[in-house]
């Protein structure tokens, strides 16, 4: 990693002279706020009981073994055989009818623990966690050819994803023999997703959990961040990763393959002189010199 420092901070130094409404990076910590994102409930019929499904969500205190402040919680019963829960926020401010690239990381608290078996599906591993984002307000509406609400975007059934929303895990927390709550980290780094903005520089994010387990799910948020950049202009971040001193990289392109198509705007640079060994024959190229025209 020393080796090829250097060519890193001539990257960050190339994606840095990005404008600032050419790449965002955006942080929520719900300790601080519920930073007006609102929930919601699909997969359910319209005419349902709400004593069975005990719908619920709220801004609120997290358990005290993950220090109390606040985050936020949301809980349901899933009786359909296929609830999804989610959060959503308008963003402004994005460049207007433009194709950019997301990257969404989310830390949650979950008690459901790997290898436990449920109905229909395991209370852990039967719970899908996915991100998205779309330029219209994501809604649950009611389906009258069935009378069920139903998402208003392409989100997939469960394990599986949609056009508008990815899976990047389940809810499963390692089996530490008891039903606290412990956090998980959940993203997609190297699977980015593009989405066209909507004409006022607008985007909504969207993220949730989509379950394959007839019980009760009841999750609390406490961050999200998500990386943004225009589609056709890479960029590459460097941050603290929460360890004193150390930094770790977030390239919102997908991963770093020779394949890999900077666009139209961004081109491979040739140069001769590495700063680190690179055998062409049995490794693949990670980084790139790139330039902005």
């Amino acid at each position: 990693m020393k080796k090829s420092f250097p060519f890193i901070l001539f990257l960050v130094a190339i994606c840095g002279a990005l404008r600032a409404a050419d790449a965002t990076r955006l942080e929520f910590d719900f300790a601080q706020s519920d930073y007006g994102f609102v929930a919601g409930f699909a997969d359910y019929p319209q005419n349902y009981d709400p004593s069975l499904y005990q719908l619920t969500n709220s801004w609120q205190a997290r358990p005290a073994n993950l220090g109390g402040t606040s985050a936020l919680f949301i809980s349901g019963v899933n009786r359909s055989d296929d609830l999804f829960m989610y959060w959503k926020k308008r963003l402004t401010g994005l460049p207007p009818n433009t194709k950019v690239m997301l990257t969404m990381e989310i830390q949650l608290a979950s008690k459901y623990a790997e290898g436990l078996v449920g109905v229909g599906g395991p209370p852990g591993e039967g719970v899908k966690v996915k991100v998205g984002a779309v330029p219209f307000e994501p809604q649950a509406v009611v389906d009258p050819r069935e009378g069920w609400w139903r998402m208003n975007l392409d989100k997939g059934n469960q394990a599986i994803g949609g056009a508008n929303m990815s899976v990047i895990g389940n809810v499963a927390k390692p089996d530490d023999g008891n039903e606290n709550y412990v956090p998980l980290l959940r993203h997609q780094h190297g699977q980015p997703f593009t989405v066209t903005t909507a004409g006022d520089g607008s985007l909504w994010l969207i993220f949730g959990t989509d379950s394959g387990f007839e019980g009760q799910t009841a999750l609390y948020y406490t961050r999200l961040i998500v990386w943004i950049n225009r589609a056709d202009k890479p960029h590459l971040w460097m941050e603290p990763d929460g360890v004193p001193g150390a930094l770790r990289l977030i390239w919102n392109q997908g991963t770093l393959l020779t394949t890999t198509t900077l666009g139209a705007n961004w081109s491979a640079v040739n140069f001769t002189t590495r700063p680190y060994t690179h055998n062409t024959q049995t490794e693949q190229r990670r980084f790139w010199r790139v330039s902005q025209p």
